[in-house]
C-alpha cells in the first residue's frame, strides 16, 4: 500500500482501475469520484450524492468510507464488495471494477 503524508496533509492512495491502463491518486479528504475528475478521468456518475446508484463499482481490493451510509447502496450490494464512488473516500489503496469504463474512448492519462 502506497500511503503518502506529511505533518497535517490528508493521506494519498493509489487507485486502480481494472482491465485498464487507468491509476490515480485519491486523497483521503475527497471522494473517488472527485479524485477522478480532478485529473481527468471520467467515470460513471449520475447524482453525485450516493442516491442513483450509477456509480456502483466493485470494490476489487481496499477499503473505502462513507460520511453518512449511502441510500443506493444496500446491505446485499456491500456483502458483495461494492460501493457508491461518488460518495465513497478512500482508506487505502485500491483496485476498482468500474462498469462501462475501458481503455477505448477515454483521455490519455
Amino acid at each position: 500500500m502506497s500511503v503518502l503524508s506529511t505533518g497535517d496533509d490528508p493521506a494519498v492512495y493509489t487507485v486502480r482501475i481494472a482491465n485498464t491502463a487507468f491509476c490515480f491518486q485519491a486523497a483521503a479528504d475527497e471522494t473517488i469520484l472527485q479524485s477522478a475528475t480532478r485529473q481527468g478521468i471520467d467515470l460513471p456518475w449520475g447524482c453525485g450524492g450516493g442516491i442513483c446508484g450509477i456509480c456502483m463499482s466493485e470494490i476489487t481490493e481496499g477499503v473505502v468510507a462513507y460520511d453518512a451510509p449511502p441510500l443506493a447502496l444496500f446491505e446485499e450490494d456491500e456483502e458483495q464488495g461494492k460501493g457508491l464512488i461518488c460518495v465513497a473516500y478512500p482508506r487505502s489503496d485500491l483496485l476498482l471494477t468500474v462498469p462501462e469504463v475501458s481503455d477505448v474512448g477515454m483521455g490519455q492519462l
